[in-house]
This record gives structure tokens, C-alpha cells and sequence, in this order.
């Protein structure tokens, strides 16, 4: 009978955290941290180049904030009440988002949005970090990974969808509309509502449907089942401590500083890139997105899968050779031509469909069961004050722009190949993280060549007897 129960809450529990998981998308991809829409937002508020860095910046430096989803679930039993009321604070601030900068004098109004953010992002990272330890008492270890791959995948395309609908909509507000919408703008031309001048309204909406659709998420969120959490003795300040006695968990922080520094290095600029110096529209971009979309659409069931075989440390190895490749085909992007951008979402969306699954497992798979919150709560905090640092120094030191072998480089693209650069090297610190269920790079390499030539191999067989045999006269079935 309890086994039963448990199938039954955790059959549940994926349901309801998948459905959630699509409103909570919908939020995100309009106004959470690395929202094109945020970006557009910020140049509509004349953002310098520092107030690009901070807006990327602030995604980050809220994790800082993760030890306090501990600190109010520490003496409780339940994590439900905590999450829910954290997380709707933070998603009802997305309502003031448009409103904010209409009664500030333009000097002040991007650093008034941006501190309202700042507070929203914070609210919802101390209940983030509630939630990933009430889901991960939820689905046992041996399932997480591809909990994670497939919750992912309806993600995607809700995130995809919405950043069409509503790109097309804010492309509508532009002086000179390019691509897909140019037909809509010649519909909408004689109302004179869709002028750039009302740009600014067409936030306001986006903003309070995204603060709606977060809030009705959680109504859903609320029915979701958990397990009572055993009471936590001793200090908070000694549950901080804890994980730093852990030389695994030092050994994983390490890790996390390192590659959230590289990360770091030009992160605040791919947005304000493709919009400021490709000239690229919402749509254009969305297109980026799509197709990053559908890689990573692609490639999260193979990650799902073999990071449950294989372990989160051989996954992030693979993960780091793409994750360094790809940035260098920003160098070769102009305003004429960024078809190589495209090429590069293709294999950045099979890249971070990896790295984005191991972000969320690899501390919950090294912290010891009763103690993953706060292991969590810690690793998030100081990673996040680490991709911060190295976010706001290239946004206050923008390098020059630079001639290398005959390509000229802006500065945002120096910064790109830097980072690229960076990226490998975090294989350095990851070697030293011992994963109990990690198996070697060999072995896994093996399994990734078998992935890719067992289709090949049965799309030529059918091929062959289905096509050739056709229409090659006198061509058996067998090939001969």
C-alpha cells in the first residue's frame, strides 16, 4: 500500500510540477532574468552599457538570496506555504514593471525598474530554492534525470510560443519592421496605436499578463503533493558552515565559481548585440531562439538519459567543449550577415539542454539526502555572486574594438571569444569533483556514437529496401 501511495504522489507530482512548469515559462520568458523582452525594455529606457550589466547581473546576484528559502523552512515541516507566498510576492512586482518608469523622471527610471527586479528576482530565488528541495524529496535520484529533460521539453515550446506571440506584437510598435513582420505591420499601419511612441504600452500589457499568468501557475503549484520535512536543529549560521566542511561539496563550489566566471565574461551583451549592432528585430531573434529551442528540444530526452547512466560529471564534460566552441561564431556575425548565429543556436540550445539539467541535479546528487537544501541554497548563493563579478567588470570595462587576422571585432565580440576561451578551462576544477555515480568520458563516448549511428544506420537499411529496391530495377531487397 505505501509503495502504491508513493507511485501515486510521485505520478502526480509530475503532472501537476509539468503543467505548473508551463505557466511558470510563460512568466519567465517575458519578464524573468535573460528575457529578450527585459532586454528590448531596457534600450526603450536608454540603459547604458553598465545598466545591461546589471540587469544580467541581477539574475544572478539574487541567488544570494537562496539561503533564506532554508532559513524559513528550517524549523517548519512544510515547504508548500513558503514557496507559494515567496514566489507570488516575486511574480505580482512583474505588474509595476511598465507602470514604474511612467511616474519617474527619465534619468531615474531605468534604475528604478532595475530595482524592482532586483527584489523580484530575490523573493523568487529564496522560493526557488524551497521548491527544488520539496521536488527533489519527490522524485527519487534514479528518476531525476529525466524528470528534468522531459519537464524541459514542454517548457520549451511554451517558452517558444509565447516569445513568437508576443515578439510579433512588440515588432508591431517598431519604426522600421523587418521579416515576419512586415505583413502585420502593413495590417495594423492605419491604427494609429502602433506607433513607436506607445511602445512603452505595449510593455505595460506584457508585463501584467505575465505577473497573471505567474500568479494562476501557483494555484496550480498548490495542489501538488509533498512529504513532511524533518525539523532542523541548530543554528542557521551553522547550517551555512556545514557544506563547507564537506571537501566534495568545496570541491563542486569550486567548479560552480569557475564556470559561472567564464560565463560571466560578455554575458550581459548578447541580447542588446543582436538588437543594437545586428540590428536585429524581436521576431529575427525569436527565430534565434527557435531554433535553439529545437536542438535542445531534441537533444533532452539523450541528456535525460545519459546523465542518469552516466553521472552529471561526464555530462558537463561534454557540456564545456560545446559551451566553449560556441561562442566563437559571434566573431564572425555582422549586420549583413548573421547567419552564423543561427548556426550557433543549434548547437548552444544541445549544449545548455545539458549543462541547464546538470545546473539543477549535480548539487542534489553530491549533498547528502537530508541536508539538500541548504547544499543547494549555499552553491546557488556563491555561484551567483561569481558570474556577477565578472558581468559588471566587462560591463564597466568594455575592451576596444579589435582587428584579428583581418576580422574586425566590437567589443562585445572580444568578449565573446574570451569567454569562449574561459569555458574550457573549467574541465580544470570539474576533474577534482567526485561524483559516486560518474563513469568515465571513454565509456560515454562509446554510447554517444552508438546514439547517433543506430538511426543512421536503420534510416539506410530502410533505404535501401524500401526506396532502392524500388526504383533500381532488378534490385532485391537484400541489396544485391
Amino acid at each position: 500500500m505505501s509503495g502504491t501511495r508513493i507511485g501515486s504522489d510521485l505520478r502526480r507530482t509530475i503532472r501537476i510540477s509539468t503543467v505548473e512548469g508551463v505557466y511558470a515559462q510563460i512568466y519567465y520568458a517575458l519578464a524573468g532574468p535573460g528575457s529578450v523582452f527585459l532586454t528590448k525594455f531596457c534600450v526603450l529606457l536608454q540603459a547604458s552599457p553598465f545598466g545591461f550589466g546589471v540587469l544580467a547581473a541581477i539574475g544572478q546576484i539574487s541567488q544570494v538570496f537562496q539561503p533564506l528559502g532554508a532559513a524559513l523552512t528550517q524549523m517548519k515541516t512544510s515547504r508548500k506555504g513558503i514557496v507559494l507566498t515567496l514566489v507570488a510576492y516575486g511574480r505580482a512586482l512583474a505588474f509595476f514593471y511598465g507602470f514604474l518608469p511612467l511616474l519617474l523622471p527619465s534619468a531615474q527610471r531605468i534604475w528604478g525598474f532595475l530595482l524592482l527586479f532586483f527584489v523580484s528576482a530575490s523573493l523568487q530565488a529564496a522560493g526557488g530554492n524551497a521548491w527544488i528541495a520539496w521536488i527533489s524529496d519527490m522524485v527519487p535520484l534514479k528518476y531525476r534525470g529525466r524528470f528534468f529533460s522531459r519537464r524541459s521539453q514542454y517548457l520549451m515550446i511554451a517558452g517558444l510560443v509565447t516569445g513568437y506571440i508576443f515578439g510579433a506584437f512588440i515588432d508591431l510598435f517598431s519604426a522600421k519592421p523587418s521579416g515576419l513582420t512586415k505583413p502585420l505591420s502593413a495590417l495594423v499601419s492605419h491604427l494609429r496605436f502602433f506607433s513607436p511612441g506607445n511602445a512603452i504600452w505595449a510593455f505595460v500589457g506584457i508585463f501584467v499578463v505575465s505577473a497573471a499568468i505567474g500568479l494562476i501557475g501557483l494555484k496550480i503549484l498548490a495542489r501538488q503533493p509533498e512529504r513532511a520535512k524533518a525539523v532542523e536543529s541548530g543554528s542557521f549560521l551553522t547550517l551555512v558552515r556545514e557544506p563547507f566542511t564537506d571537501p566534495n561539496f568545496r570541491n563542486l563550489l569550486f567548479y560552480g565559481v569557475w564556470w559561472m566566471l567564464a560565463l560571466g565574461v560578455g554575458s550581459p551583451f548578447w541580447g542588446p548585440f543582436m538588437i543594437k549592432k545586428l540590428n536585429m528585430s524581436i521576431v529575427n531573434i525569436q527565430l534565434y531562439g527557435m531554433i535553439s529551442t529545437i536542438s535542445s528540444f531534441a537533444a533532452l530526452r539523450f541528456w535525460g538519459k545519459f546523465i542518469d547512466r552516466f553521472g552529471n560529471k561526464t555530462a558537463m564534460r561534454y557540456a564545456i567543449v560545446l559551451g566553449g566552441l560556441n561562442p566563437m561564431l559571434w566573431l564572425f556575425a555582422t549586420p549583413q550577415n548573421y547567419i552564423y548565429i543561427y548556426i550557433e543556436a543549434f548547437f548552444s540550445g544541445i549544449m545548455w539542454s545539458g549543462a541547464n539539467i546538470v545546473a539543477t541535479n549535480f548539487v542534489l546528487a553530491v549533498a547528502p539526502a537530508r541536508k539538500r537544501q541548504m547544499y543547494s541554497a549555499v552553491f546557488g548563493a556563491v555561484s551567483g555572486v561569481s558570474i556577477m563579478v565578472t558581468m559588471l567588470l566587462c560591463s564597466a570595462h568594455m575592451p576596444p574594438p579589435m582587428t584579428i587576422l583581418g576580422l574586425h571585432l566590437e567589443p562585445e565580440q572580444v568578449l565573446f571569444g574570451l569567454t569562449g576561451l574561459l569555458r574550457f578551462t573549467t574541465q580544470i576544477p570539474l576533474s577534482r569533483v567526485r561524483e559516486v555515480r560518474s563513469r568515465p568520458m571513454a565509456e560515454a563516448w562509446v554510447y554517444i556514437q552508438d546514439y547517433i549511428s543506430r538511426p543512421m544506420a536503420e534510416a539506410w537499411v530502410y533505404i535501401q529496401h524500401n526506396i532502392f529496391a524500388r526504383v533500381i530495377p532488378g534490385r532485391k531487397k537484400d541489396g544485391t
